[in-house]
């Protein structure tokens, strides 16, 4: 049995079943992890929650099917950013994975904001508008 960053089981060998709308969301606080960990389950989706790439890309490794939406925050531990973590997801299962960075970093540049929309990554600014957030995979999920 696998489990999240915050002891949830997630899917096992075989994966989520067919049908599952799968979203990674990688955010290194616990409590900012839990929070969107309940909110994307209240709506439907199945969640696998971490704190790293290495975490999310360790637990996906466990189930056979692809994730269908990563959510990043942008600055995560050990220097890392959610731009980069979304990166290495895509690598990992498809480069055409819908992701978004969210930060509440006001001294992030221009130049890395237009570098993770180049890479079709839209930046959401915490505090994160959940009706936004929610359009974001609605959109994310018809495709």
């Amino acid at each position: 049995m696998k489990v999240s960053a915050l002891g949830n089981e997630i899917a096992g060998p075989g994966g989520p079943g067919p049908g599952v709308r799968l979203v990674v969301v990688i955010e290194d606080e616990a409590i900012v992890l839990a929070g969107y960990q309940m909110l994307f389950e209240s709506w439907g989706y199945v969640v696998i929650a971490a704190q790293s790439a290495d975490e999310a890309l360790g637990m996906l490794e466990a189930g056979s099917m692809p994730p269908g939406f990563i959510l990043a925050d942008f600055r995560l531990r050990d220097g890392q950013t959610g731009t980069e973590a979304i990166e290495r997801v895509r690598q990992a299962f498809g480069p055409d994975i819908p992701g978004v960075v969210v930060t509440g970093d006001t001294t992030v540049t221009v130049d890395r904001l237009r570098l993770a929309a180049s890479e079709g990554m839209p930046i959401l600014h915490k505090p994160v508008n959940g009706r936004q957030l929610q359009e974001l995979l609605t959109r994310s999920f018809k495709t």
